[in-house]
């Protein structure tokens, strides 16, 4: 497991360390500047000219001093500092003294000639405003030796990328390698910041989770190895019972698929026993394609004590895939929800009815904290919270919180990085594995699948909607080993998914 962190908490826990634990600001920039020159030795096969784009600001410092570093390891290096010298900080004014000192000059106009490496640091995750004048002609010298062969390595952030958001501020640079200290910023993970920051490398400098005082990190994420420590455990003395009941509200008359896509999900993740509330006339299709399921068939009339008696059965719900939005299925959706403890799932439909109905949202919001879990794309997320696609893509973080509360629900925001959050904690949890591949019809189905089925195993709402969302990224991810990207369909993600716990099960024995 990983911490992501904002710009701000960054320059907490960086403050913290240097003037509560006492290590000083210029030891934690050589360490910086050691593991990034490491780095830049390790991963570039260039053998030409270093060139560092310095700014004013610690970023520029730490760029500096990663420049020394690769000239005393045998580099060509020219320092590059725009801007104007007298705005620099304490500690990048000791860098330029240490190079004058050893006979190096730094340019105020860059050199016309060459250059293979591109040391980025004009601005680090700080920057906040877009960037203009003589800043945007450096960033397009750095982007055009790029084009032209040159590899970018950036300090921390591509420079023009906003650490909290991933928007480009203007314009940004195109790094190959972005070498951020301690933490991944917030900014490496969300588009376009994702593409722009190359391959990401995170060093450690010394500044450790001790500085979580009073601040605690936006996120956790973690890589598909992390799954064998989240998933729960299986008991080998365990029956259909022990390993939990799924009751699962999917599929109207034209929309079978969905029904069947979430059940298989709900089953290859290790629930015991499966129930789907769905039209007759789904019924001799799903015995065929899903006879692991038992069914509970309704017409155009409910049996509201047939529907009671199978949420009683249930230890988990989940409504949405396929359902449609007509009377019945709001209707169906309502009694579910009147339970208000069990563990709840809602998926796509089941969002939809909800946005558009207050005494929905009323009983969604009465239902005991955190034990809804709701799983929006970006168009459902924009109708539950009321507000605009602009005003969502802006600020992604701030109103997938925003929704945790206003629901009191776990929400998984799915996007191309989903984030979940669970009303009243501050750490959310940020995925950052997955491709474009899953972006197809029955994704979302075979997610909400895997996170009842990995609730109904005794994980919380928070536990099974993160770990079911690593588990849906590293199945998708094998998945486009064998299919490829383009050629992804959604059952290739169940596949991968029993190839992915297959694995994990040849690891454990």
């Amino acid at each position: 497991m990983q911490y992501v962190v904002s710009s701000d908490e960054m320059k907490y826990y960086d403050n913290y360390t240097t003037n509560k634990i006492g290590i000083p600001s210029l030891l934690l920039m050589e360490r910086a500047a050691l593991e990034m020159a490491k780095v830049v030795l390790e991963e570039s096969f260039k053998k030409g000219e270093v060139v560092v784009f310095a700014g004013c600001g610690n970023n520029g410092g730490d760029a500096l001093a990663i420049g020394r570093i690769l000239a005393e390891k045998g580099k060509q290096v020219t320092f590059y500092m725009p801007g104007e010298p007298s705005k620099v900080s304490i500690e990048t004014k000791k860098q330029i003294e240490i190079l004058e000192n050893i006979g190096f000059s730094i340019f105020s106009k860059l050199p016309e000639k060459e250059y293979d490496i591109i040391i980025d640091g004009l601005f680090g995750v700080g920057l906040s405003r877009e960037v203009t004048g003589e800043y945007t002609l450096a960033i397009e010298q750095m982007n055009s030796l790029k084009n032209r062969g040159g590899v970018i390595f950036s300090v921390d952030i591509p420079s023009g990328v906003c650490a909290d958001t991933g928007k480009v501020l203007g314009c940004a640079v195109r790094a190959d390698v972005t070498v951020s200290f301690e933490f991944a910023k917030i900014g490496h993970y969300l588009y376009p910041g994702k593409e722009l920051t190359g391959k990401l490398k995170v060093c450690n400098i010394g500044i450790t989770h001790k500085a979580f005082v009073e601040k605690n990190p936006s996120f956790i994420t973690a890589d598909a190895k992390e799954l064998k420590k989240w998933l729960p455990k299986r008991a080998p003395g365990g029956n259909k019972g022990t390993f939990g009941k799924v009751l699962l509200f999917a599929g109207n008359k034209e929309m079978c698929g969905a029904a069947i896509l979430c059940g298989k999900a709900v089953l290859a993740s290790g629930a015991g026993m499966l129930k789907i509330i769905t039209p007759k006339e789904n019924k001799e299709t799903l015995y065929k394609v899903l006879p692991e399921a038992m069914l509970c068939v309704y017409e155009n009339e409910l049996e509201r004590d047939k529907l009671l008696a199978a949420v009683s059965w249930a230890d988990v719900l989940i409504a949405g895939p396929g359902i449609g939005k007509d009377n019945i299925a709001s209707e169906i959706l309502g009694i579910l929800l009147e339970n208000r403890k069990k563990t709840f799932i809602l998926d796509a439909d089941a969002l939809n009815l909800i946005a558009e109905n207050e005494g929905l949202i009323n009983k969604v919001i009465s239902y005991d904290k955190n034990k809804i879990i709701m799983t929006p794309h970006p168009g459902e997320f924009v109708r539950l919270a009321n507000i605009t696609m602009d005003a969502y893509k802006s600020d992604v973080k701030k109103h997938v919180r925003n929704l945790a509360e206003r629901y009191g629900s776990v929400i998984v925001g799915k996007d191309a990085t989903t984030i979940v959050a669970e009303q009243g904690i501050d750490t959310m949890y940020l995925n950052h594995i997955g491709n474009d591949g899953m972006a197809v019809a029955g994704s979302g189905d075979v997610l909400a699948g895997i996170i009842g089925g990995l609730a109904a195993q005794g994980l919380t709402g928070f536990q099974a909607a993160k770990c079911g969302v690593l588990l849906h990224a590293a199945a998708g991810d094998k998945a486009a080993e064998s299919k490829s990207r383009y050629g992804m369909m959604t059952s290739d993600i169940l596949d991968g998914l029993f190839d992915i716990l297959g694995e994990m099960e040849e690891k454990r024995n």
